[in-house]
């Protein structure tokens, strides 16, 4: 890795032609919401990328192409989860896991449990820290998401390096293997958080921006796209409309 951000891949011309989107959800339960997908049409948009012809990639996958280490899939997606909630435990994991695919799971490690949570993140509940090898056994890569969920950018240098340091410390402590990838909470971060989040030895990083991975992308600000839950089963196509029409399979996404 340079310190430009890019990868070496990148830098000596070996990804000409890449969108990797990244899509992230929050809850699987009910009521539908912004931020919660039904179960039923969590599954349905599953069989979709499959039926579409996508490559679902896990964020070890994501370093692996950007790195010239594998090559990058005609239509490929990552699946990642924000916060740690009980529908990820009773619902996502084990769709996955009944179609082998890979998802990353970003952990708040205070909010786990359901201890410390503040009012607006009550509309669903938690996972627990012993659920935490189930997931992980069920295909899930287990990534930090801080310590309490603050906004970064506005942290002193000390308190935002022991948010980023520490979450990570205390799931490696848990689950015994490591943590390489972390989510900026509400997507914010500045150069110097980022600084910080490669110094505590993540692999890569991701904030939101609705926007797709192309060749120059950083693997410490990696973009997301949000699914919403009150778009239904069709939340996937929405979320990536556009980006593979009348590429790799041929098909358009419509």
């Amino acid at each position: 890795m340079r310190e430009s951000g890019y990868p070496r891949a990148v830098m000596r011309g070996r990804l000409r032609r890449i969108r990797l989107p990244i899509l992230y959800y929050h809850e699987i339960g009910a009521p539908r919401s912004k931020h919660v997908v039904d179960p039923d049409d969590f599954e349905a948009q599953l069989d979709w990328l499959a039926s579409a012809g996508f490559d679902v990639l896990s964020m070890d996958d994501v370093v692996a192409v950007y790195s010239g280490v594998r090559p990058a899939p005609v239509r490929g997606v990552v699946l990642t989860f924000d916060d740690g909630r009980a529908g990820v435990r009773d619902f996502a994991a084990p769709a996955l896991a009944r179609r082998h695919l890979p998802a990353t799971l970003y952990l708040v490690t205070q909010w786990l449990g359901g201890v410390a949570i503040p009012e607006s993140e009550r509309y669903s509940g938690f996972a627990s820290w012993s659920d935490l090898p189930a997931l992980r056994d069920a295909g899930l890569t287990l990534g930090s998401h801080t310590l309490s969920h603050p906004n970064l950018k506005r942290m002193a240098g000390a308190g935002a390096e022991r948010e980023i340091r520490d979450s990570r410390v205390r799931i490696e402590q848990e689950i015994g293997c490591s943590v390489d990838h972390f989510s900026y909470p509400y997507g914010r971060r500045t150069r110097a958080i980022e600084r910080l989040v490669r110094a505590a030895g993540y692999r890569t990083a991701v904030v939101t921006g609705q926007r797709c991975n192309a060749r120059f992308a950083s693997l410490h600000r990696l973009f997301r796209l949000r699914v919403d839950g009150r778009d239904g089963a069709e939340g996937v196509q929405r979320a990536l409309a556009g980006i593979f029409r009348g590429e790799g399979t041929g098909r358009g996404l419509g």
